[in-house]
């Protein structure tokens, strides 16, 4: 995962959660980051149907509703096949795949579709579908940024379920940490090294735990040791190899 579009992803959310505790941030942000037109977000329930999380505007909206009404479309393809459903023209030969939500599709404004699919391992649990309303496919950032959403989007399904409000997502998610004394005192060497405020510092280690899937205070106590450092040059992590006592590159 790349770390620096984790925390692109994490300030997002928190700003959205402030803004609007009650709402949707994770729609919200899966439209900023892929730059896209819009995005929906349905999660399969216990009988094996849809259910809708959120979507981003009324078009997105409209586009979940097809999906649900049809039983086709880009999120509904990526949550039964596991993977992702491109069709960068809803007019064209690719449209065709869909009987009955292709037209409707255009109708609501949207050219280009995607769907990429929520999981966590092997389990699928829903889709992320993202709409343009011009043709063409992703380009590789968009598509990386998707995949990476997604991820996130699976994670935060989980958190929710557990009964953690949607306004406290995004903290949630980038650890519960918050008053263990060696992430603060990681995240003040840390900003000494890539040269932040400790706020930002703070934010880059947890994002960074995130993605190479550790705690954030497991990650603090290897930069406490020494074991773990960030190169401000180089822009990447770097992990001390136990052999010769060489750092190189870690989960970068």
């Amino acid at each position: 995962m790349s770390t620096e579009r984790l925390i692109d992803i994490f300030t997002l959310m928190a700003n959205h959660e402030s803004e609007d505790p009650h709402g949707s941030s994770l729609c919200s942000v899966a439209k900023e980051i892929t730059e896209l037109s819009g995005a929906g977000i349905s999660i399969t329930s216990e009988d094996g149907g849809q259910e809708q999380l959120c979507a981003s505007n009324d078009v997105a909206q409209g586009l979940l509703d097809l999906e649900m009404t049809f039983n086709e479309g880009p999120g509904h393809d990526a949550s039964q096949n596991g993977t992702a459903s491109e069709v960068s023209d809803l007019m064209g030969e690719g449209g065709q795949r869909w009987t009955f939500y292709s037209p409707e599709a255009v109708k609501l404004g949207a050219r280009a579709v995607f769907g990429f699919p929520i999981h966590i391992g092997a389990v699928v649990f829903g889709a992320l579908s993202l709409y343009r309303d011009s043709t063409g496919p992703l380009s590789e950032e968009q598509s990386s940024s998707a995949y990476l959403m997604a991820s996130v989007i699976g994670r935060a399904v989980l958190v929710m379920q557990t009964g953690v409000p949607r306004g406290a997502i995004a903290n949630e998610l980038q650890g519960q940490s918050t008053f263990d004394f060696s992430v603060h005192q990681a995240s003040g060497i840390l900003s000494v090294q890539a040269k932040l405020s400790v706020k930002d510092a703070l934010i880059m280690l947890r994002a960074h735990a995130f993605a190479v899937d550790i705690s954030p205070s497991e990650l603090a106590h290897r930069i406490i040791d020494r074991g773990t450092r960030f190169d401000f040059q180089s822009r990447v992590w770097l992990e001390t190899d136990p052999k010769n006592r060489e750092y190189e590159e870690y989960g970068n």
